[in-house]
């Protein structure tokens, strides 16, 4: 059976409908680039879904996975409506932006669960401006932050990774649907740190 081809451009096509159905009402920015040897595609978005909501949809597109232990590019395959396919993009990033309401959410969360702390170590509420400007990042709580990388900014940037401003109802997506990933080159696996790309087959 011949492998249906998909460019980049035709692949992020295909993304922004899956995320268009599973999201409704989140405006999501897709753009694909072609470059010497490959493509990639950038998805960013304003709070609505976390991250790891958004990559159970895109992750079934990549053509590929990376191993950075063995600093190694490995292949992915898929099947789209029982049809073997290829899909254009390498790379699927994705990033979500916080407005500020989200950060006013996140450092009600952080400052309530420890409101002694801030005030035994005479520290303000946060505020949005703070955080925007990586003041935060010498903020630590006597008890609570003992690693030398935790700190309030380093909190509450979490905590809006968890969370966002709106709730976001994922629904099930159609075109997220006809695509499942069947299997990787398996040399992660024999020679790598043992990455695997079937995991991200959640059905929507």
């Amino acid at each position: 059976m011949s492998t249906q081809r998909f460019t980049c451009t035709e692949t992020a096509k295909l993304i922004r409908s899956a995320l268009k159905e599973a999201f409704a009402g989140v405006k999501f920015s897709v753009r694909g680039r072609e470059y010497s040897g490959g493509a990639s595609i950038r998805i960013e978005w304003i709070d609505g879904p976390t991250t790891a909501q958004v990559e159970k949809i895109t992750n079934r597109f990549k053509a590929s996975y990376f191993d950075g232990s063995i600093d190694y590019q490995g292949s992915i395959s898929q099947m789209m409506d029982g049809k073997p396919v290829s899909f254009g993009a390498d790379h699927i990033f994705t990033e979500r932006q916080n407005s500020d309401e989200a950060v006013a959410l996140a450092i009600d969360a952080v400052y309530s669960g420890f409101a002694h702390n801030f005030k035994a170590e005479g520290f303000d509420k946060p505020t949005v401006e703070q955080y925007r400007k990586g003041a935060l990042m010498d903020w630590r709580l006597a008890g609570v932050h003992a690693d030398g990388n935790a700190s309030v900014q380093a909190d509450i940037r979490n905590a809006m990774a968890q969370r966002s401003a709106h709730t976001a109802e994922v629904k099930h997506s159609k075109t997220a649907g006809r695509v499942f990933v069947t299997h990787d080159d398996g040399y992660s696996r024999q020679h790598g740190c043992g990455m695997s790309a079937v995991p991200c087959t959640v059905l929507f």
